[in-house]
Order: C-alpha cells, then sequence, then structure tokens
C-alpha cells in the first residue's frame, strides 16, 4: 500500500502515521520543532551529523574565537542568501538550492583553445 496524503482542515499536509489535531495545538509546534535534513554551509549541502563534523572541527583547529566567527560568518551567509532567494526578480541564479540558468551544459558549450599560439 503506497503512502497517503491528504490536507487537514487547517490548510497543513498530513502524511500517513501524522496525528492530526482537532485544535491545532500541536500541529505548529512540531513543525517548529523539526530539524532540517541538510545545512547549506557556504555553498556545500551537509546533512546534519557531517554538519556536527565540521563544527567539531572548526572548534578544535580554531577555538573558540574560530568557532564564533565561523558561526557569525555562516549566519551572515544564510541570512543573505535568504534575502536574495526571497527578492523575487527573475535574474536569480538560485532556485531551489541549485544553479538555474548555466550557460555551459557540457563539454561542447566550454571555449575553444586558441589556435596557433
Amino acid at each position: 500500500m503506497g503512502r497517503r496524503t491528504r490536507i487537514g482542515a487547517d490548510g497543513s499536509v498530513i502524511k500517513d502515521g501524522d496525528e492530526s489535531d482537532s485544535n491545532g495545538g500541536g500541529g505548529g509546534r512540531r513543525r517548529w520543532c523539526r530539524l532540517p535534513q541538510t545545512v547549506d554551509t557556504f555553498g556545500f549541502h551537509l546533512k546534519l551529523k557531517h554538519f556536527a563534523l565540521v563544527l567539531l572541527f572548526v572548534s578544535m583547529t580554531m577555538g573558540s574565537v574560530g568557532f564564533v566567527l565561523f558561526s557569525c560568518f555562516l549566519s551572515i551567509y544564510t541570512l543573505n542568501q535568504r534575502r536574495s532567494s526571497s527578492s523575487g526578480g527573475g535574474s536569480s541564479r538560485w532556485k531551489d538550492g541549485k544553479v538555474s540558468g548555466a550557460n555551459i551544459k557540457g563539454v561542447g558549450d566550454l571555449p575553444k583553445a586558441p589556435k596557433g599560439g
């Protein structure tokens, strides 16, 4: 039997195994407490365990000051990415974490080497 997905009375998506609250109190809380599956770390989409290893490595090699700087720069990067993706314009290169509109599709699209040089 396949997975069933339905839409609850409050507009939330309910999958098999999810509890639906009739009062609507727990659905919003569950959504905010859930951790993301991947973390965008300066363009690298890392799973949570790999991100935890990166944080451990940064704290061990750069100390507490380096860890704070890494966290600040990662926060600034994340805010900048969210702001640029939500600004709307069609000129945005990033969509759903992927580059859109890349000119190079294959080897044939690379620039040719100069002849006789």
